[in-house]
């Protein structure tokens, strides 16, 4: 027994998988814990934005399309500010399936991919598999993850967690490690902003801390500032497919989330102390509170393993640095953080404070796995401390899915879209201004509004984003139809193409100086095409960058 624990302790091959088992069976026996599916808060929003992405790509439209069955047919361009990218695969493989398999399939890979980064992240700066191992578990299953994955059901925020440790990689490098890696920065970075932006934002605050906590090494080596500056640049052109058509539609329009008190603010969502207290110690109990924000007791007891770990070293310190930050960023969710003051109030457009929770999970959770190895030194003691942790791991996932089932499970999945619920649009942030509300759009229904009253309107058709109509009139006239006005909106009258501007409603209308077939749908704009196609030749640049680099690398080696 001692030999075989001998060879998988010095076999980094053995030791990764037997890490990754037990993540795909902890992953495994979470999915199964949470079944059946069931509607945490923002579930309906992101589901909707799957569901479109699968009909993109059904009728060919992708990647220029909006949410054309949104609002009864009005249409709803959630993409500009909602990435998809991330979510492609899974559209496709649902179109062969069904949404809800598609959204199982996409928690189930982003956590053994959470998992699988953190581990190799965590290995690769600390030299320390078992520390790996064991903070990968606390960090891919930490209270705040879940809590985001099922009673949030924020889906676009879970899977940044996913990306989070090739950004601390990335950052590391820059720092302290081989600056020539900076495109691993670039990569962890484009794949959050992919994903959320707010926890983009989140993320470029944390490693703004940090850069400015180990500034030494930059000025010692200037170098390393101007490839922080290249991982910049080229998060930035990487990322054109979305920053840059989002940018386009918020300098085009007023939309809702703007103009209309709709959105919580960070004032409105701050933790008494006692809530505070009790997030660092969810887990293992069920209790009457359904939502409760928290890093949770797992991550709290492995940080306060500090308190018996009596070594010094580089390592720990580091480390030590990570948790200061992490309790900074509880402390932040209470009213005791200063949001109103400047440079703090600049952020009140993240609405939740306890959004950098996620962050505290991976310092806590990399923290924790580091001081339990430095007081378990024995490959067996080892073993038996990693089974303890998935055996907690498994408790906590039991528990919480108990809550889930009684708070969440209360409504379908597949429950209609209705005026009542704002078409499951959560607080329709994205609807330009000009739109007086819901009720208006529901009340105004399928109809075409003219001007001038004499003129006639007949078959009425929408067919998978194409809206078409007759007309028949006798003077020029000016049409607003029953679409959610955005930018990229494109028009046809006898198969001629018609000016679209928005209406004083925020419809689309369109100029008709003859009788005959009206049609409209959305066709995009110029850059959203160059955003794409910019976004696809820098990828695949950058590929060829590190295949070449990787190569030549070899090639001195040998």
């Amino acid at each position: 027994m001692k030999n075989l624990l001998d060879k998988v302790q010095q076999s980094k091959r053995y030791h990764f998988w037997l890490f990754f088992a037990l993540l795909i069976f902890l992953s495994s026996f979470m999915m199964f814990l949470y079944e059946p599916l069931c509607p945490g808060q923002d579930f309906f929003f992101h589901f909707r934005r799957l569901q479109a992405l699968m009909d993109a790509l059904k009728d060919h439209s992708w990647p220029y399309y909006l949410d054309y069955t949104a609002i009864n047919g009005y249409g709803y361009f959630t993409k500009a500010f909602y990435p998809d990218l991330i979510l492609i695969p899974f559209a496709f493989i649902g179109n062969f399936t069904d949404a809800a398999f598609a959204y199982k399939l996409l928690i189930f890979t982003m956590t053994v991919l959470c998992g699988t980064f953190t581990y190799y992240a965590v290995n690769y700066v600390y030299k320390d598999k078992f520390a790996a191992s064991v903070g990968a578990l606390l960090f891919t299953f930490s209270s705040y993850r879940l809590l985001d994955i099922y009673h949030r059901a924020s889906l676009a925020e879970v899977i940044s967690f996913t990306f989070i440790p090739i950004v601390f990689l990335g950052l590391y490098h820059i720092i302290k490690g081989d600056y020539k890696k900076w495109y691993i920065l670039a990569i962890g970075y484009s794949l959050m902003i992919f994903t959320h932006l707010i926890s983009s934002v989140l993320m470029f605050v944390t490693m703004l801390i940090f850069l400015v906590i180990y500034y030494k090494p930059l000025l010692k080596e200037p170098k390393r500032i101007a490839y922080l500056v290249l991982a910049g640049v080229v998060t930035i052109v990487v990322t054109s497919y979305y920053i840059f058509p989002m940018a386009e539609q918020m300098l085009s329009d007023l939309f809702y989330y703007q103009t209309r008190e709709i959105m919580t603010r960070v004032q409105g969502a701050l933790y008494p102390p006692h809530w505070i207290v009790w997030g660092m110690f969810l887990g293992f109990t069920i209790t009457e509170q359904a939502f409760i924000a928290g890093v949770g007791l797992l991550l709290t007891a492995s940080i306060a393993l500090r308190l018996f770990v009596y070594e010094k070293s580089d390592k720990l310190r580091s480390l030590d640095i990570g948790v200061v930050v992490g309790l900074v960023f509880i402390v932040a969710c209470s009213f005791f953080f200063p949001w109103t003051t400047f440079p703090f109030s600049l952020l009140d457009f993240i609405q939740f404070p306890w959004r950098l929770l996620e962050f505290s999970g991976f310092l806590f959770a990399i923290a924790g796995g580091y001081y339990f190895s430095r007081l378990l030194k024995t490959n067996k003691r080892r073993l038996v401390g990693c089974g303890a942790i998935a055996v907690l791991i498994a408790i906590m996932l039991a528990n919480d899915s108990k809550m889930y089932q009684n708070y969440r499970c209360t409504r379908d999945i597949l429950e209609e879209a209705t005026v009542r619920d704002n078409y499951h649009l959560g607080g329709m942030e994205y609807l330009p201004d000009k739109v007086p509300d819901m009720k208006y759009i529901h009340q105004r229904g399928d109809s075409v509004k003219a001007q001038n009253d004499t003129i006639v309107i007949s078959d009425f058709t929408r067919a998978k984003g194409l809206t078409g109509f007759n007309i028949s009139i006798n003077t020029k006239d000016s049409l607003e139809l029953p679409l959610i006005y955005y930018k990229g909106y494109a028009a046809t009258l006898n198969g001629q193409e018609i000016p679209v501007t928005q209406s004083s409603h925020g419809l689309v209308q369109v100029p008709v100086d003859q009788s005959g077939r009206v049609e409209a749908w959305y066709k995009g704009t110029l850059i959203q095409k160059l955003g794409f196609y910019t976004t696809i030749l820098t990828i695949f640049a950058l590929c060829a960058y590190i295949f070449l680099k990787n190569r030549k690398k070899k090639h001195l080696k040998t």
